[in-house]
């Protein structure tokens, strides 16, 4: 009976391998090329580890996300402070420390929700810092406008009228120059306040929301 490989070649008598399709016809040739296929194959190498995400550290007003996210939340507190002085003025002077923690501990939130980064403490610090720097700068806004308003004779009618204040009258201030005088006296002292209290609220915010 004649041998056949199994692609349907016919094979002469004692043949090792096909002819046609070279496939081995005795166990050992089998065996031993199976073995040589082994040796010369290329090890697949192992797949590539999920790398960290980097932590957010460079955090600065070169950050244009880290720009928009602060003058928005400095914009949302200094008009929080405003409506609540409007209803409530002697309400404003004791909620302002809470508004500034507040505003600092939110920003690193935000900035990671954009941003998908992990964040240090100094990063949230420097966060929250940034938007005490726009809070202050929005007060020396307000307070440019209201000197140029004083300036007028419409402000000084305002003047005379704040005068009657008891509060106001305390402070002193007869004139729109006294009243300059009084605000440049306090911008150092006003700004660290600004600055400090959401840089320690952006400190607690990135502990929080940082991980």
């Amino acid at each position: 009976m004649e041998a056949r490989c199994t692609c349907g070649a016919v094979l002469p008598d004692a043949a090792r391998f096909c002819h046609k399709c070279g496939k081995p016809q005795f166990e050992e040739d089998v065996v031993r090329l199976a073995a040589a296929e082994e040796s010369h194959a290329v090890p697949v190498p192992p797949p590539p580890s999920a790398a960290a995400p980097p932590i957010a550290t460079g955090i600065s007003f070169k950050d244009s996300r880290a720009v928009g996210i602060t003058i928005i939340a400095a914009i949302l507190a200094f008009l929080g402070l405003m409506i609540v002085g409007a209803v409530l003025p002697g309400l404003a002077p004791v909620l302002l420390p809470i508004v500034l923690l507040a505003a600092g501990f939110i920003v690193p939130a935000a900035y990671r929700r954009r941003t998908t980064q992990p964040l240090t403490t100094a990063a949230g610090a420097r966060l929250g810092w940034m938007t005490g720097v726009w809070f202050f700068l929005g007060g020396v806004i307000i307070a440019s406008l209201m000197m140029l308003i004083l300036s007028t004779p419409a402000g000084a009618a305002a003047m005379q009228q704040l005068q009657s204040n008891p509060q106001f009258a305390q402070m002193k201030i007869s004139s729109p120059h006294d009243l300059m005088t009084s605000l440049l006296m306090s911008a150092l002292p006003t700004f660290l306040l600004v600055t400090l209290l959401p840089g320690v609220g952006g400190m607690i915010g990135a502990r929080f929301w940082g991980k």
